[in-house]
This record gives C-alpha cells, structure tokens and sequence, in this order.
C-alpha cells in the first residue's frame, strides 16, 4: 500500500473538532485522486459541498464520543405506517462519553496544531468553535469567519472510510518533502512518533482503533505509545495511593488512569457511561444501539397493542448481557496471532463488563 502525503490548512472555526476528526482543505486537490477504497465517491461529493474541506478521520486511534448518534434500524413491517399520536417516536438523541476527556483531547489537538485558545458556541443540539486564537508573530490574532482560520500542516492517507472521510496521519506545520510525494510502510514509519495520532497515544487521551488495512510496524508504534500512556498512570496510582491528600486537587486526563474496564466494572445504567465511567468508545457505541433499540422496541410493542408510549430520555436503565445484540464481528489478537469473536474477550456476568485483554491488543478485521 502507499501512502500520500498531502500538504493544506486545518479549520476549526464553524466546526466541531473532536479528539480523532478534523476539517482539512488540500493545497492541490489533484492529490486527493491518489486515494483509494470503495467510498471515493461519497469523499467527492462531501468535498464538493465543504468547498474544498473535507473532515478527516485519523487513523489508528479513537477519541471518546462527544455526539454520537445511533443509527435507526428499519421499522418492523407489521408496525409500519401503524403510528398514531398515542405513541412518542424515542429519538436517537446525540449521547456524549465523559465529557472532560473528551473535551482534554479535543483541546490538545487543536494544541498540537496551533491553536492558543477558542470560544465555542450553542444552538439547539449543535456546537461549534465561533472563534478562535493563534500566536502570529508574537501577537495573538483570532479569526472568526469559516474556512479563513488557515492553519497549516500536511496528512498522509491512502484510503476513504464509509462516511466519506480520508483516513489520515496528521501532522503539524510544514515539511520539506514535497507535496504529493507517496511513502513506503517504512518512510511513513520514520516520522510516525511526529503526528498527532501517536502524540495524543502517548497522552492516553485517545484510545487505540485498529483495523486490518493497518500496517503492522504501524500499528506497533502506536502501541508503544500507548503503553507509555499505561505507565505514566499506573505511576500516578501508585503515588497517589501513598498521597492520599493529594487526590482530591489531582487532574487527570490520561483515560488508564481512569478506566476500569480491565479489571471489571458495574454497569446498570447508560447514564454511568456518559458521565463518569469512561469505558471503550466502540464498546460506548455499542451500548448506545443497544439501549436506543430497547426504546424502540418498546414503542413498537405499544404499537402492536394499541397502548399508549411516551419516550422518557431519563429512564435510562442499561442490561450490559445485551451488549452484543448489536453483532459479535470477528478480530484479530495480536499477542495470540489468532482470530477470535468479540464476547472472547469480553466478559459479561450480571451488571459487570470485563475485557480479558487490552483494546491495544484488538485489530477489526472491518
């Protein structure tokens, strides 16, 4: 496989920046012709409405949700076209993790690019940067107005997912290598620790994501960042525990210091994981189908009834054994060099979530 380099300008003002996503508009959009995969023309029309900027989806990690909505699977068609007013539709909502990690990866991100400071700004369920602050020349200058917020830097990519997003390495600033130029496994290897998708590893602001179209020396690399993540908050535990004043004015955004999830959790409510149990974002995602399919299964059986059914969003009473109704996909292990399903290294007994290994240690296979 080869990989692009892309040189451009990244923009947060009038979007919604997260830990792992990003608008970025190309210097030369004949480089774009270099990506690959099934959903190129999907990228084409998004690229055609954002006037050049396209969101990209960084590669090899993944940020805890700060608006997720799940998708609405079709309507049973016993109940179709069978909706009266007795009956409220539950909406798919836009569920958040944790929102002060979240929000840390967010704005080390925007750090690492550049950015010294930004307003953000509401309306409805919708929010965006109004503004935002760099450093020119010494002086801080804010932009306000959309795509005029030029903040430079260059990707590497190779593929489009299925939202139409490049999959991309992200780096800061410029470089010498010229744009358009396609690296190897190993040119890309050499500068991986520079881009922002090892950077927020090594933070344990993000998690690890890994697929199968991931190069292995790639993946190994964020790997090594990731377990650098581990180490500093096992060692922030340990002084703690011999600090026990200290706790209560301590910090912390690195999510291993926070997250259970290998040990064991109690889950018995949705509202746990989106305020203060920071678990998985694919397993997050997951639960959120999980729970949003309860409610519309509920509203369809008042349906088929003739009953009434009014959608209470504060009733959000969660079953953590339902987790894989949703699917059981196959992975890869690394450490085993095995494929195995999903519930082979999750473990659901009663309310409690346990992973046996390490997401680190998961490759997608799609």
């Amino acid at each position: 496989m080869k990989y692009t380099l892309i040189k451009g300008s990244f923009h947060v003002v009038g979007f919604s920046p997260d830990g792992d996503s990003m608008m970025f508009r190309a210097r030369n959009a004949a480089h774009w012709e270099a990506l690959g995969g099934d959903n190129k023309d999907l990228f084409d029309t998004k690229l055609q409405a954002g006037e050049g900027a396209v969101q990209l989806r960084l590669q090899g990690i993944d940020a805890l949700e700060t608006h997720y909505s799940p998708e609405s699977p079709p309507t049973p068609a016993d109940v179709k076209g069978k909706e009266t007013a007795l009956q409220t539709k539950p909406s798919p909502g836009g569920y958040h993790q944790p929102p002060a990690i979240a929000q840390a990866a967010t704005a080390k991100f925007m750090e690492l690019l550049g950015v010294s400071k930004t307003e953000w700004r509401s309306w409805g369920k919708n929010t965006w940067i109004d503004k935002a602050c760099f450093i020119r020349d010494g002086q801080e200058v804010w932009v306000k107005d959309k795509l005029q917020d030029v903040i430079p830097g260059y990707i590497v990519t190779s593929e489009v997912e299925k939202n139409g997003r490049p999959i991309a390495w992200v780096f800061p600033g410029d470089t010498d290598t010229p744009d358009g130029t396609d690296f190897s496994k190993a040119q890309l290897a050499e500068r991986l620790k520079q881009s922002v998708n090892y950077q927020l590893l090594k933070e344990g602001l993000v998690y690890p994501y890994f697929f199968m179209m991931l190069a292995g020396r790639l993946r190994d690399i964020l790997i090594s960042g990731t377990k650098l993540a581990q180490t500093s908050a096992r060692r922030k535990q340990a002084y703690l525990a011999k600090n026990p004043q200290k706790a209560a004015t301590t910090v912390m955004h690195n999510l291993w210091f926070h997250d259970q999830t290998l040990a064991g959790v109690q889950i018995t409510d949705l509202q746990q994981l989106t305020e203060s149990l920071p678990i998985y974002p694919y397993l997050f995602r997951k639960a959120a189908k999980t729970w949003y399919r309860q409610q519309l299964q509920q509203y369809w059986d008042a349906i088929r009834a003739g009953k009434p059914y009014t959608f209470d969003n504060k009733n959000t009473r969660f079953a953590v054994n339902k987790l894989l109704e949703d699917g059981n996909p196959y992975l890869f292990m690394v450490s085993d060099q095995d494929f195995v399903k999903l519930s082979e290294v999750l473990e659901l007994n009663g309310e409690q979530l346990t992973l046996r290994s390490s997401p680190m240690d998961w490759v997608f296979l799609s």
